[in-house]
């Protein structure tokens, strides 16, 4: 009789794990940086099968699959890498690919826009517990809110600056200003800087250089996304990581000299303009280079 127990124990046990184990991904699309950054943070990269192309960050990651831009997906490029797994920001589509996704019976998830850390912690639990990294998801939920709570205490210590961003889109087109209700306007929140054009206008927009010089900056950053060094090739450019920020010591091209900021720094944008996992540990080490060369003036 105990031995008949323990069989039906052990049986009832080995399924248990079966049907846990079938539960786990293995072959995960991730169509938003920060869910790859999180998927990567939890040593689960292996099991990435596409990407989106914001998640290109590093060179592992370059040799996954692209899918394209999350705004723009293809459901036909999606599926025909045979994911068990979608993870999908708040706007990727369009609508009628996700829905073709959902037809084809691949488990999709996605994720509402991440405003703060509960929402990032919350993206934590959901895809640690479909990757089975449970306990290191917990690490990193921690990891995360003492992150946050170091830049906040930092940031507070602020005294009153101002800055504006400048989108630098590698070179096409012209450099765009960062208004309101943007990534660079919550980076510089985050920071605990005031943007100069955050009351003027909402999202990005081209301002005449006459404009940009009588907000008389204290700071102004600027993003890319290639290298920060305009005179590389295309494939050089590709092949060479950038920092995630570079301070740059001869101000910005076409200024006047006695109207020039404190400081200016070059920003790798897939670090700053990603509300994730890193955002805050990168914005301490950002606001002590910030802090650093205003020191200096």
């Amino acid at each position: 009789m105990l031995r008949k127990l323990l069989i039906t124990t052990l049986l009832a046990t080995l399924s248990t794990q079966a049907i846990a184990a079938d539960k786990i991904a293995s072959r995960i699309v991730s169509a938003s940086n920060p869910l790859t950054q999180i998927v990567t943070a939890l040593d689960a990269e292996s099991t990435l099968v596409g990407i989106d192309k914001t998640s290109h960050t590093s060179s592992s990651l370059n040799k996954v699959p692209d899918i394209g831009y999350r705004l723009s997906l293809s459901s036909e490029g999606i599926l025909a890498l045979n994911p068990d797994l979608v993870l999908l920001a708040f706007d990727s589509g369009p609508q009628t690919v996700l829905e073709q996704i959902k037809q084809s019976g691949v488990e999709m998830i996605q994720f509402p826009e991440w405003v703060d850390v509960e929402d990032i912690h919350n993206a934590i639990t959901t895809i640690a517990a479909k990757v089975g990294s449970e306990e290191k998801g917990e690490a990193l939920k921690e990891k995360v809110a003492n992150d946050a709570k170091k830049l906040k205490e930092m940031s507070a210590q602020q005294p009153d600056l101002s800055a504006f961003f400048i989108l630098q889109e590698a070179q096409l087109g012209s450099p765009q200003i960062s208004g309101g209700k943007t990534s660079a306007d919550k980076l510089l929140d985050l920071l605990n800087i005031r943007n100069l054009f955050g009351d003027d206008f909402n999202n990005y927009r081209a301002v005449s250089l006459e404009n940009q010089l009588q907000k008389r900056p204290d700071i102004v950053l600027i993003g890319h996304r290639g290298n920060f060094d305009s005179t590389p090739t295309t494939k050089e450019r590709k092949e060479k990581s950038i920092p995630p920020f570079q301070r740059r010591m001869t101000g910005i091209d076409h200024w006047p000299q006695a109207l020039q900021p404190q400081c200016v720094f070059d920003l790798n944008m897939s670090n700053y303009l990603v509300y994730g996992i890193h955002i805050f540990s990168e914005g301490e080490a950002l606001l002590t280079a910030i802090n650093e060369c205003l020191q200096e003036q």
